[in-house]
């Protein structure tokens, strides 16, 4: 029995020793691989929030004849992603719009907050702090993944702020199950270095965009960095740890049926993050809302098959 214990003493130290060094090495990884600040950016411009952090944001807008007769139209990206996101898409829309690609704050290259404030109530509020600033009294909102969940509770939170709604495979359903993880306040060291392992991993970071594809061969090692500097930007994993032990802070998708204005929810067929049946309850809770399914298309249609997702956004806004 002596020795048995002995066995389980020294198991346990050791496992110790190498989760220890595990952290260790994953959060030195992180901080070999955040080496950018928002100053790095080379496009765009910032807006300031009244807390104080910096909102990254490029606008695309037509001719200015045609601005003063044409919707803003907001653009909100998806998690762990930016404004690069809409690159396929801010021509297109902007022919006729006056677009705006935001990136959300702890995102792209917009402040990132290391604290547990990270509710989707917080980040509604800084999309019309960021119309407010550009003197936008109303606007239609595109949101994808997060972006559309973000975008669903800002037009319940401000509802006279909205023309039109077009969500591309909005997260709500599952952003509801979000647990609220408390102790990553408290041990913060721990899911920081398994960001790091993840985000510095050339393999996690390929694997992450292929599954997010209806077809592999959409795959290009190109667009993935370019969608991936901005992961780069220093404070990015403690961010990420903030919203982890930040709340839900949502009304939705319960009070979904409250939120009025015109509605086109787009969802790739083959969406392997998001599932083709969130569409359909977002449809048939939401009063005014239609859904288009892409044939083929994965959890990013407007990468994917840009022409289709552009074709039928501006058609619809122009209604």
């Amino acid at each position: 029995m002596k020795k048995l214990m002995g066995l389980i003493l020294s198991a346990a130290v050791g496992g110790a020793a190498t989760t220890a060094a595990l952290v260790l090495l994953g959060n030195r990884r992180l901080d070999k691989w955040e080496t950018l600040t928002l100053d790095d950016v080379g496009n765009g411009d910032f807006v300031t929030c009244s807390d104080g952090t910096r909102m990254h944001f490029v606008a695309h807008h037509p001719e200015r004849g045609e601005a003063q007769s044409k919707d803003d139209v907001i653009l909100i990206h998806g998690l762990m992603d930016s404004v690069e996101q809409w690159r396929r898409n801010l021509d297109a829309l902007a022919q006729i719009h006056c677009v705006w690609a935001i990136d959300l704050i702890g995102f792209g290259f917009s402040s990132r907050v290391t604290t547990p404030t990270y509710s989707m109530k917080m980040l509604a509020r800084t999309i019309g702090e960021f119309m407010d600033a550009q003197g936008i009294p109303r606007a239609s909102i595109v949101g994808h993944s997060l972006g559309g969940a973000v975008a669903l509770e800002f037009a319940h939170d401000y509802p006279a702020r909205v023309d039109k709604l077009v969500l591309i495979a909005p997260a709500t359903y599952l952003l509801q199950f979000r647990p609220e993880l408390k102790w990553a306040r408290y041990l913060p060291a721990v899911p920081r270095a398994l960001i790091g392992w993840t985000m510095t991993s050339r393999r996690a970071r390929e694997r992450a965009l292929r599954d997010a594809l209806g077809d592999p061969a959409h795959f290009d090692p190109a667009e993935l960095a370019r969608r991936l500097r901005a992961t780069r930007v220093k404070g990015t994993a403690d961010a990420l740890v903030a919203m982890l032990g930040s709340p839900h802070g949502s009304d939705l998708p319960r009070d979904l049926e409250k939120i009025t204005a015109p509605t086109l929810i787009v969802w790739g067929e083959q969406d392997r993050a998001v599932p083709v049946r969130h569409g359909r309850q977002h449809a048939r809770a939401l009063p005014n809302a239609q859904l288009a399914i892409i044939e083929n298309a994965g959890h990013i249609p407007q990468f994917e098959y840009p022409e289709t997702v552009n074709q039928l956004l501006l058609e619809f806004l122009d209604k």
